[in-house]
């Protein structure tokens, strides 16, 4: 398995994400900013192209991915990479990341 580029942070935070015929709900097992690993009891099969909502903070509007692509799936767990974000939203993750990375 290769390394990874960037570092992944543990979190449990509510995501949901959608494909051409589905939508559904999971938790955000870890992140980082260029990707995140979802647990669901839906798992979509690896190459697949999502859309997702992450909420990473309360209080706080929820950061839209535009484009992801699952990369590996087993069991009950997925893994995926952010392929198209807007501006606004990389800044906002790029925050929360860069947050989680001096709490550590």
């Amino acid at each position: 398995m290769e390394g990874r580029k960037h570092t992944r942070f543990a979190v449990q935070l509510p995501v949901s994400f959608s494909g051409d015929s589905f939508s559904e709900e999971g938790t955000i097992l870890n992140v980082s900013a260029e990707g995140c690993a979802i647990t669901s009891d839906t798992v979509p099969a690896a190459g697949v192209y999502l859309q997702l909502t992450m909420y990473l903070r309360e209080r706080e509007e929820p950061i839209q991915i535009d484009l992801a692509a699952v990369r590996w799936v087993s069991a009950a767990r997925f893994g995926v990479e952010f392929i198209k974000i807007r501006p606004e939203a990389g800044e906002q993750l790029k925050k929360f990341v860069k947050a989680m990375e001096s709490t550590t």
